[in-house]
């Protein structure tokens, strides 16, 4: 899997590629997903629009991830999943997954309702 980053004024976007035979680099999701969390951003967003497959190793590092970030008042939201990748990531992890929006303005609006609730308890 390819990793493409992007530090955004209110979050930072990961996108997720299919990896390209050429390049395999092993631990770029770890790499990518521990720099997003000492990031100072309120949330990270993952873009899966380039990605046919979501590897279980990926998926159980997506749902790590999303489990520590929560914990320290911090979003992660995957958007664009295909229909196929979707179904893999739900598979492995039925209920404890992070949350999956259609668009990167839904994952938006999705991270600021987040921090209206955490702000309201």
């Amino acid at each position: 899997m390819e990793v493409y980053r992007e530090i955004l004024p209110e979050s930072y976007l990961l996108i997720l590629a299919d990896e390209v035979p050429a390049a395999p680099h092993d631990g770029a999701l770890d790499w990518a997903l521990r720099r997003a969390a000492r990031s100072g951003k309120s949330s990270v967003w993952i873009d899966c629009s380039h990605l046919t497959h979501l590897p279980p190793d990926a998926a159980e590092l997506l749902t790590f991830y999303y489990q520590k970030l929560q914990k320290h008042g911090m979003s992660l939201v995957l958007c664009h999943l295909c229909p196929e990748a979707r179904l893999e990531l739900e598979a492995l992890v039925p209920v404890l997954h992070p949350p999956i929006v259609d668009t990167l303005l839904d994952a938006e609006h999705y991270c600021q309702q987040q921090a209206v609730q955490r702000q309201a308890s």
